[in-house]
């Protein structure tokens, strides 16, 4: 496979997998494009994107476009014959998924066309589903709207959050791309276009998601804390402060809505429209992740009573 000029376009940690799956598998890949590096942490130190580590690790030229849209010479210039993309996160231009001789595809997180766009996997948790998975397709200007060639379904469980979902994800995208990968690079893959009828889009979660509404079904705030969850993670308001809810469970008996209340000896949670959401994960706004019976034995014992906002 050392005879291919090969791309991969990824940033965070699903697309790492895929590129280190490929590249352990003796798929040669001559050049890596990921998002710049970004300012991160009190000392706003650089922080490499997961795709990058990985590419620095294997010696693998680095290419990182503020703006794709405008500055894509770079990709030209290596004369790609395919470009495999994962999670990359900027649009790629027309003139780029035209030049390679067996295309470009991508490795998209939903059973396309449900789901196009930036955040399929939480929308899926916190929309309930119980099953996803991923598609591999071939790239179009349109977001995600491309012909479809192979498919792979993965079982959302109950216990699944954001975080062990893309695990999952990762691991699929890998095994996909392998078992098609010379069907591709033949010339013979088969893609077969979505049906624009039953597109579903899923925009990247906003800041103003993260704020729990206790207005929601109960269900949709235990998805909406999966959905969230490790990062950046859902939250209520408490004493005008921000407290995140990391894990919960469901317990199938009312209490008064929205105020957070004592359970047991020392768990704490708050009152739904039909039961009680059980904080089992939290963390005070400053203050660091720890289990509920820590939080309870500290400052949140102080809390009991008070209305969530």
């Amino acid at each position: 496979m050392e005879n291919r000029r090969i791309i991969f376009m990824g940033t965070p940690k699903i697309a790492s997998v895929v590129l280190k799956t490929m590249l352990e598998n003796d798929i040669h890949v001559g050049l890596v494009v990921t998002q710049p590096d970004k300012k991160k942490g009190r000392k706003q130190q650089l922080v490499y994107s997961e795709v990058k580590e990985v590419a620095l690790e294997y010696d693998i030229p680095v290419f990182q476009p503020v703006k794709i849209k405008s500055d894509y010479q770079t990709i030209l210039d290596f004369a790609p014959d395919l470009i495999v993309t994962c999670a990359y996160g900027q649009i790629v231009p027309k003139e780029v998924l035209d030049f390679p001789v067996f295309g470009c595809v991508n490795l998209h997180g939903s059973l396309l066309p449900k789901y196009r766009g930036g955040a399929p996997i939480q929308r899926a948790i916190w929309n309930g589903d119980k099953v996803s998975g991923m598609s591999l397709m071939k790239m179009a200007p349109k977001m995600d709207a491309g012909p479809v060639l192979a498919q792979k379904e993965i079982e959302i469980l109950p216990e699944d959050n954001s975080t062990s979902l893309f695990e999952k994800m990762g691991i699929c995208a890998s095994e996909l791309l392998l078992e098609h990968f010379e069907e591709i690079c033949s010339g013979k893959a088969v893609y077969v276009e979505q049906d624009e009828s039953q597109v579903v889009f899923s925009p990247i979660l906003s800041k103003e998601e993260e704020h729990i509404d206790l207005n929601q079904d109960d269900e949709h705030i235990l998805n909406q804390i999966r959905a969230f969850s490790d990062a950046p993670g859902a939250y209520v308001l408490l004493n005008g402060k921000k407290f995140k809810i990391l894990k919960a469970s469901y317990l199938d008996e009312q209490n008064e809505f929205g105020r957070l209340i004592k359970i047991g000896k020392n768990k704490l949670g708050i009152g739904l429209h039909l039961g009680t959401l059980v904080i089992e994960t939290c963390q005070m706004e400053g203050k660091p992740v720890m289990d509920c019976a820590s939080f309870f034995n500290g400052q949140g014992r102080n809390l009991v009573g008070n209305i969530v906002d």
